[in-house]
C-alpha cells in the first residue's frame, strides 16, 4: 500500500522554509521555488544569501498514525536513524558533524517525522554535512544494541508519564477524541508494544515510509538553484 500524499507535513515544511526566510529584511518577500525530484520528493527552496548558512528540513509522513498496531514504532524508528548509518557508528557520526559545526535534530509526532540539518554554506563543509545526512536518511544501520537501549529509554519515559497529570490527561483526551482512529495511538507506545518491538519491525517501517515520494524537503540558505537541486538529489 502506498502512503497517502502529505498535506499537513508539506505545510509544516513550507512554514519552516518561510520562517527562516522571513528572518531577512521585512521589505523583501521570500522567493519560494518549488519542484519535484525524479523519484517523487517535493522540494521547497528559498535562496537567502545574507548569512553563509544552509538549513535543511526533511519531513516524512511517518508519524505515530502509521504505527499500525505497534504503538511507539514511529518514534523508535526515527530515534534510531542517527544511531549508526553507512557503516558509521553514532559516536563517529556525532563527532564528524561536530567537527564541521553542523547541527542535526530529528523527531516525530502523530502525523509526521522529520530531520533538520544546519550547516555553513562553505562548499566542503556543506558537502560533508549533506553526505552525513544522506547516509542517515538512506542507509541507517539500526544497530541491535541501540534498539535495546532506546526501548529501555522509552520505557523509562512511559514510567515518568504515569506520574505526570499532563501526560495522563493528554492520552485520555486523545483516546476520547479519536476513538479507533490511529491518532489515538500513544506516540511513545505502551509497555507491551515496546517490549514486543524487534529490529525487523523498525526496518519494515523505514522501508515503507522513509521513501522519497513520501517526503517533503525544505531548503533555505546561501545556495543557488542548481546547488539546491543537487543537494535534494543527494539527500533523497
Amino acid at each position: 500500500m502506498t502512503p497517502r500524499r502529505l498535506r499537513l507535513p508539506a505545510a509544516v515544511a513550507l512554514a519552516a522554509a518561510l520562517s527562516a526566510a522571513l528572518a531577512a529584511p521585512a521589505a523583501a518577500m521570500p522567493d519560494i521555488q518549488h519542484w519535484q525530484t525524479a523519484n517523487g520528493a517535493r522540494v521547497y527552496f528559498v535562496p537567502a544569501a545574507e548569512i553563509p548558512i544552509v538549513d535543511v528540513r526533511i519531513v516524512f509522513d511517518a508519524g505515530s498514525a502509521r504505527d499500525n498496531g505497534k504503538a511507539g514504532l514511529a518514534m523508535l524508528t526515527n530515534g534510531l536513524l542517527r544511531e549508526g548509518a553507512g557503516g558509521l557508528d553514532a559516536d563517529t557520526l556525532a563527532a564528524r558533524l561536530d567537527n564541521i559545526g553542523a547541527q542535526l535534530a530529528h523527531g516525530s509526532l502523530r502525523d509526521m517525522a522529520w530531520l533538520n540539518l544546519r550547516a555553513l554554506s562553505e562548499p566542503e563543509t556543506l558537502r560533508e554535512a549533506t553526505e552525513l545526512l544522506a547516509a542517515i536518511v538512506t542507509r541507517p544501520d539500526f544497530p541491535a544494541a541501540a534498539l535495546v537501549r532506546d526501548v529501555k529509554n522509552m520505557l523509562v519515559a512511559l514510567a515518568d508519564d504515569r506520574q505526570s497529570p499532563e501526560a495522563i490527561a493528554e492520552n485520555a483526551f486523545m483516546r476520547a477524541l479519536y476513538g479507533e482512529h490511529p491518532y489515538a495511538s500513544p506516540p511513545k507506545g505502551s509497555e507491551a508494544s515496546l517490549q514486543a518491538m524487534r529490529r525487523a519491525d523498525v526496518a519494515a517501517f523505514y522501508r515503507r515510509y522513509y521513501v522519497a515520494n513520501n517526503a517533503v524537503l525544505a531548503i533555505v540558505g546561501d545556495l543557488e538553484r542548481d546547488q539546491a537541486e543537487a543537494l535534494a538529489e543527494t539527500l533523497l
